[in-house]
């Protein structure tokens, strides 16, 4: 197996586990929960936490579908 195929396999489960946590941190996370860094609640926390999470999902998700097709 060449090394770009292993990596591209990689990052292909990296970005599906990175999605489905930013998926759980922006449908689930901190509601119901008190508390929170300063001015920012629990829920703003965990919404903050999963658009960084999705965005480095998606971007994993489309450098692994690069380096297995492209």
């Amino acid at each position: 197996m060449q090394s770009t195929t292993a990596f591209g396999v990689l990052l292909l489960l990296v970005s599906a586990a990175t999605l489905s946590f930013a998926a759980y941190a922006l449908l689930r996370g901190g509601k119901g929960q008190r508390g929170g860094i300063g001015p920012i609640s629990e829920r703003g926390i965990h919404v903050i936490a999963g658009v960084r999470m999705l965005l480095i999902g998606i971007v994993s998700l489309a450098a692994g579908v690069y380096l297995l097709f492209g």
